[in-house]
């Protein structure tokens, strides 16, 4: 049976180059396209060889067209600047895409939603396995210790990260929202100064931008008599590059629809 031709866009950042290492050894799915900024210095190097890894013939390159005709699946690990073009060229050649592309505004998922009526699209704020049962825990504890636990969640990642809460940490203040009928007027982000005593429908939103962690995530419980902590740290890139591929090999097949982790992991 032959390989799943998988295009990477945002193929020469940290997250590309994990990408690259997991795919040259996947035994479902190989790298089709490596795909950069039209301005980028590494325009024609291979791809292979700026991973770390033996030569392998997918030169960088920019043509998101030619990708497109080149693979089955695209993974999108680019910036925000690049997003609406990648996306729409995605929808404009039919191709399923993952979308990993963190600091997405409200209009950007309204685009999401839209184009994932013309092309299956798998959206995730976090592709790591690990992370997601992360996302599943907190929604079930939240669902059980309800109003009488104080809520409090902790960001931490490397000092170039630029938005801030993470789109992880965001998608659990998301879910606890949900989880426990409260909205946005319940948040508070961080602290500083003088403030009354905690509302008991508080959830503060915590973060810490330093060194070169990977990225930690840590929603705590707190009540008079105990705590509760839900933990992940990442310690390797390739947990979010192992489950970036498993969503692209989730898509094959499939019809127009939008897709979370969940979906792919089946949980």
């Amino acid at each position: 049976m032959s390989k799943i031709k998988i295009g990477l866009i945002g193929a020469n950042g940290r997250m590309g180059k994990a990408i690259i290492q997991v795919l040259a050894a996947s035994n479902r799915s190989t790298l089709s396209a490596s795909v950069v900024k039209k301005d980028s210095v590494f325009v024609g190097l291979d791809s292979g060889i700026h991973s770390g890894l033996k030569e392998n013939q997918i030169l960088f390159h920019s043509d998101l067209a030619k990708a497109c005709d080149a693979s089955d699946i695209l993974i999108d690990f680019s910036s925000h600047s690049a997003f609406t073009e990648n996306l729409q060229t995605a929808a404009q050649y039919k191709k399923p895409i993952v979308i990993g592309t963190t600091g997405l505004t409200d209009v950007d998922r309204n685009l999401i939603k839209d184009l994932s009526m013309q092309i299956p699209i798998v959206f995730s704020p976090n592709m790591s396995i690990g992370v997601n049962l992360l996302f599943k825990l907190t929604e079930i504890a939240a669902k059980v210790l309800d109003e009488g636990f104080d809520i409090e969640v902790l960001d931490i990642h490397h000092r170039h990260k630029k938005d801030a809460p993470s789109g992880t940490a965001q998608h659990l203040k998301e879910i606890l929202l949900k989880s426990l009928d409260r909205n946005e007027k319940n948040v508070i982000y961080g602290r500083h100064g003088m403030y009354p005593e905690r509302d008991s429908k508080e959830i503060a939103m915590h973060t810490m931008r330093a060194g070169e962690v990977i990225g930690d995530h840590t929603v705590y419980f707190l009540s008079a008599e105990e705590r509760i902590e839900i933990s992940h740290k990442a310690q390797d890139r390739k947990t979010f590059a192992v489950g970036a591929v498993k969503a692209a090999e989730f898509l094959k097949d499939k019809s127009k629809g939008l897709y979370n982790m969940f979906d792919v992991l089946g949980i």
